[in-house]
């Protein structure tokens, strides 16, 4: 009996030295259920142990399984092969961790997996966007005491700075547009009503009368809660949240004179105010010329006249196009296939509707002509008979290329030649799965021939040079595949906007049903998505007249903001109850992105996690809109000249082997820093001296008249005492 005494210690010790290598609390789990279960006791409570790490349960109360994170030994590679083959799970890597689910009963098996030096448990956090705020320290601007220990003379929330959002989808009360007593923070709300640019609007007092302008989306309340909204006690605060909120809602109506309209009217109540306004726009087109042309770059450019008015700025999304093969920029011959936009199966032939520009860079003509092309041995051949109308079948008489030869510029007098084929309108089929549309063009001397198409939702790539199996290799034989070169959106096109691209600070989540989601690989690079990446679908490129873009990056994979009640994608429709906002059980919306729900104000308030350009946009316009409290007069020059200096680089934004691209274009000057650029511009501002009859008094006796923090120029604080510059009450003086 003592033997065995010993020997079942023994074992004791063996098990619990083993057991180190995973989270004593998953391992303290499932001895508990265990416990309980042979007791006949109640169950471990889900909705308790969820609240800290993450769960499944049974139906009985049992654990089914673990999410917990395996960390890999220096080195070595995920042993996805095995840890499949023990039925575990393996979700996604990010460096050397590795997300899995993990039946209960292998938890112990991962002791013997000798690639792995810990498993970790699953923490449960709270979805919130300071995952983003802190990313580009914002938060360190906003609250109060973090303001203090980063140095600065006070906190900044946006007070006093009107803050546009151009956009669809707009749930104009939400909780994240409101004050703490229920009051709206917006301040002037516009809806559009037709494609001939009218809309109704209404002041704060009228607010409660707009509901939505679009029941089919919620970008609009994402972007402008990213960049302005309240904190409603789930983390979910935007960047800005004390701004004067302007929400243009364009409904289904965005032309591009649409929303120029908007930025005048949204720059006409600033200067009715007389405050300093920043405008975020979220949408924009990849097609046509790249050269400042465009009307949404020409109305920022007179607004903000040429980017030195005081006060005046506007930031607008490069786009999520650099992952979609959507642009060639090619001298000489190209020959490239036009992707199907709908799946090509044995019986399914390939299905085009989408829009195509083709110019060159010295806007001068050039040859180009649509072919049908046969995957499966190269040949090029007339259209003839092969293109059908889509739905009735017929041949498509005429089917060609329009060709444009006096489309504007930006340089005067100089007119562009512009090839369209627009096939949004009646979409077409080719003849047989084998073929495909396909565009050959011959350049002229020195031109670059410039090939875009907008096709995002492609089943296969806009341009293609594919290789078939056992058949024909496109690239062999010198066709060229797409790349996102200049699918960026041509309203960024001029010096006077801030065009904003996107990186990951989120590549994970929990839906509001308790459900983890991730990223997939990404399309362009085939790697897991990582922490401070650049987003592969971020758009860059140089533009017709040489210039790069984008501006600067900020976070915008893995957003997570407010949620627009009444879109009826997401929620079921309820005509009684429109703000009750139940999710709709079919919608992949729904199952997938939202995250949760406050309710407050008498009604919903739902939030979800998106992904684009679209959110990195209003971040960094929601920053903007601090840097303008702090110093009014800042214009867009003075904004570029700050972002240069102060944006950061890292890895991510240097090394050409971890940007998607391969290019550092796409990263512009970096990734945007809220409290550096803070600094920087404190640090610059004009010095205020003190006079008393007409004589310079800048001394202790005279100039600090309140009790309020004083900090010398390193953001350090200081004693009355301090000679030289010193900050004071947010403002530089000398001390004498």
């Amino acid at each position: 009996m003592k033997r065995l005494m010993m020997m079942m210690t023994l074992l004791l010790v063996v098990v619990g030295v083993n057991a180190q290598k995973i989270d004593q609390r998953l391992t303290q789990l499932v001895e508990k259920s265990a416990q309980r279960r042979a007791q006949g006791a109640e169950p471990l409570d889900p909705k308790a142990v969820n609240k800290t790490i993450a769960v499944s349960f049974n139906a009985d109360g049992t654990i089914a399984s673990f999410s917990g994170i395996a960390i890999l030994k220096e080195g070595a590679e995920c042993p996805t092969a095995r840890l499949e083959q023990m039925g575990v799970e393996v979700r996604f890597q990010i460096g050397k961790m590795v997300a899995l689910n993990i039946p209960a009963d292998k938890l112990q098996e991962l002791e013997d997996v000798e690639e792995i030096s810990y498993v970790k448990a699953d923490e449960m956090l709270r979805p919130t966007n300071d995952v983003a705020r802190k990313e580009t320290k914002a938060d360190q601007i906003v609250e109060a005491a973090k303001a203090t220990a980063a140095g600065l003379p006070q906190a900044y929330t946006g007070k006093g700075v009107v803050l546009g959002i151009i956009d669809q989808g707009i749930d104009y009360n939400h909780g994240a547009f409101r004050n703490a007593d229920g009051s709206t923070r917006v301040v002037k709300a516009f809806m559009m009503k037709d494609d001939k640019g009218n809309y109704d609007y209404v002041t704060s007092e009228g607010v409660t009368g707009f509901i939505t302008d679009n029941m089919t989306t919620s970008h609009g309340t994402h972007t402008a809660a990213t960049a302005a909204g309240t904190e409603l006690g789930n983390g979910q605060q935007g960047v800005a949240p004390e701004v004067d909120i302007v929400l243009c809602g364009l409904d289904t109506y965005s032309s591009t004179t649409n929303i120029a309209g908007f930025i005048k009217e949204i720059f006409k109540y600033a200067d009715e105010v007389s405050k300093p306004a920043v405008v975020s726009i979220s949408m924009g087109s990849i097609l046509f010329l790249h050269d400042g042309s465009d009307f949404i770059a020409e109305t920022v450019r007179e607004e903000t006249q040429n980017g030195t008015k005081p006060g005046r700025v506007v930031l607008i999304s490069s786009s999520n196009s650099a992952a979609n093969w959507q642009s060639i920029v090619k001298s000489g011959t190209t020959k490239s296939v036009m992707g199907s936009a709908t799946e090509v199966t044995a019986t399914a032939p390939a299905v085009y509707n989408c829009f195509y520009t083709f110019y060159a860079s010295d806007y001068q003509d050039f040859t180009i002509a649509l072919k049908v092309v046969d995957i499966t041995t190269g040949e090029v051949m007339d259209i003839g008979n092969h293109v059908l109308h889509q739905k009735s079948g017929a041949v498509m008489e005429n089917f060609d290329l329009i060709k444009d030869s006096d489309c504007e510029t930006a340089t005067p007098d100089k007119k562009a030649v512009v090839y369209y084929l627009n096939l949004m309108e009646t979409a077409v089929k080719l003849d047989a799965p084998k073929y495909r549309l396909a565009v050959v063009a011959t350049s002229q001397d020195g031109q670059n021939l410039k090939l875009i198409c907008n096709g995002d939702n492609n089943a296969e790539p806009c341009f293609d040079a594919p290789t078939v199996a056992d058949g024909y290799d496109f690239a062999a034989n010198g066709w060229t595949k797409g790349n996102g070169d200049i699918a960026f959106n041509t309203n960024i096109c001029n010096d006077a906007v801030i065009s904003v691209g996107s990186y990951i600070t989120r590549p994970g989540w929990k839906t509001w049903e308790g459900n983890d989601r991730s990223y997939p690989e990404s399309t362009f690079t085939g790697k897991v998505h990582q922490i401070g990446e650049i987003s592969d679908f971020s758009s860059w490129g140089t533009d017709d007249n040489g210039k790069p873009y984008p501006t600067i990056i900020a976070p915008g994979q893995g957003t997570i903001s407010a949620a627009n009640n009444y879109d009826y994608s997401t929620f079921i429709a309820d005509a009684n109850n429109p703000g009750g906002a139940v999710p709709n059980p079919e919608s992949n919306e729904a199952k997938n992105f939202l995250i949760g729900n406050i309710d407050k104000f008498n009604r919903c308030n739902w939030y979800t996690l998106e992904q684009g350009t679209s959110m990195s946009c209003p971040h960094a316009a929601g920053i903007i809109a601090l840097w303008l409290q702090a110093k009014p007069t800042l214009t867009v020059n003075e904004i570029k000249s700050v972002l240069k200096e102060t944006c950061v680089n890292d890895t991510w934004t240097t090394d050409v082997a971890n940007i998607p691209s391969g290019n550092k274009i796409q990263a512009g000057y970096g990734k945007i820093d809220a409290l550096a650029g803070l600094k920087k511009i404190l640090n610059t501002s004009a010095i205020d001296a003190v006079t008393i009859d007409g004589q310079r008094q800048a001394t202790p006796a005279t100039m600090y008249s309140v009790d309020a923090p004083i900090y010398n120029m390193m953001g350090q604080r200081v004693d009355k005492a301090q000679k030289g510059l010193v900050i004071y009450k947010g403002r530089k003086y000398v001390n004498k």
